[in-house]
């Protein structure tokens, strides 16, 4: 296919996208700073706490689901995913991998991890468990680590072999080393060539996601050993990263390739307002701090507007922040109301559906009364939604009869 061909069509579906959202409001109403609500110094979320005392089902896509409890560790649970259908690891932003036993509830911590460097918002992020696990035990992760500049994002890989990773070795270090402790990004994606995407935030440096030079407010590609692609886009570029496969991101905290059609979509923290979901071409510029929907750039950085000839329009974007985390496609047989809605973890305390038919965007808003600050969503072998909280929970959705 013609890359150019594909922009295209991005382009007309994204016009359509803002044209409907000029026009008409979501249905779900777009989420908003409550009066009164604290709000998280770092990230800007609301600050929400856990509701463990009331049993919480709700009625979604003629569905009747049952929200279940499966563990709290009290600390803050980044990433999670499936070694097999009975297994998750997962990362605490302290520095600890974990796997937690779906039969018997049981945590057992993993030794070998990075070296991770504590920051108010930053440690252990992502983790990814290789699509060939069964055969080459292989899990990748991202952290904060330090360096001469301060600390930068960095890519790990090892082999878990029962509770320990060996072989742990860096494959990627970020040029984007400073004292800001924010802004991460950090989400990795494998698809099915064995690609591997990685998010880098632009550590509160808005002018560096248009800067080739810089890794910061990048999405990157590497093969799976960390060596760079001879495909890239700005291989051949004199001044360009070549790790870089599209520039003109804020704080990407979501990442995934969509599991029929193998595309590439992001999605980011904007400014105030602005939070954005893109489908993601090789090369092309999304825009920040050039354009957003959002405000309040970077002190008193005001963008040029909200669109500009060679940078993308979001596929989506959220006028009120939903301050989004992990994101994943559904295509489960559990809960067949979500046959291929998207789902986003959002710190705003819900988790956020979304339904793109014809154009529009349909959206709802899920688990409030949880009220959780939600980092990850990911579906299991088993077919049902698995989230995960910085209160430490992980929790599953499981249709009531």
């Amino acid at each position: 296919r013609s890359v150019n061909a594909i922009a295209m069509v991005r382009r007309g579906i994204c016009a359509c996208m803002t044209l409907f959202v000029s026009v008409m409001p979501c249905l779900a109403i777009a989420a908003q700073h409550v009066a009164g609500t604290p709000v998280d110094a770092v990230s800007g979320a609301s600050v929400v706490t856990g509701n463990q005392d009331v049993a919480i089902t709700f009625e979604s896509a003629g569905m009747q689901l049952e929200l279940e409890e499966i563990l709290r560790t009290g600390e803050v649970i980044w990433a999670m995913d499936f070694i097999d259908p009975n297994t998750l690891i997962f990362t605490e932003r302290t520095g600890q991998l974990k796997l937690l036993d779906l039969k018997s509830k049981s945590v057992t911590l993993i030794s070998g991890s990075p070296e991770v460097m504590q920051t108010p918002s930053g440690g252990l992020f992502d983790v990814l468990v290789d699509p060939d696990f069964s055969s080459n035990r292989q899990v990748y992760f991202t952290y904060v680590k330090a360096v001469a500049q301060g600390s930068a994002i960095a890519l790990a890989s090892g082999r878990l072999e029962g509770s320990e990773i060996v072989d742990l070795a860096d494959l990627f270090v970020a040029n984007n080393g400073s004292d800001d402790h924010a802004h991460w990004g950090s989400r990795v994606a494998m698809d099915e060539q064995r690609y591997l995407y990685m998010t880098v935030g632009e550590r509160h440096v808005p002018d560096n996601a248009q800067n080739l030079g810089s890794h910061s407010g990048k999405v990157l590609r590497f093969n799976a050993d960390g060596s760079v692609p001879d495909d890239n886009p700005f291989v051949d570029h004199e001044n360009a990263l070549p790790e870089i496969w599209t520039l003109g991101h804020r704080n990407p905290q979501g990442l995934l390739v969509h599991p029929q059609d193998g595309q590439l979509y992001e999605q980011e923290h904007g400014p105030t307002g602005g939070d954005e979901i893109n489908v993601l071409e090789p090369g092309l510029n999304y825009g920040w701090p050039v354009i957003t929907w959002g405000e309040n750039i970077w002190g008193g950085q005001k963008a040029l507007g909200t669109t500009r000839p060679g940078m993308e329009q979001p596929l989506h974007y959220f006028l009120s922040n939903i301050a989004p985390s992990g994101m994943t496609f559904y295509f489960g047989e559990r809960l067949p109301g979500w046959q291929g809605n998207l789902l986003s973890s959002t710190l705003r305390g819900y988790l956020h559906r979304l339904v793109f038919k014809d154009g529009q965007v349909e959206e709802e808003r899920l688990l409030e009364d949880w009220r959780e600050r939600m980092r990850d969503v990911v579906v299991g072998p088993d077919g049902l939604v698995y989230l995960a909280t910085e209160s430490g929970a992980i929790a599953r959705l499981v249709p009531v009869p």
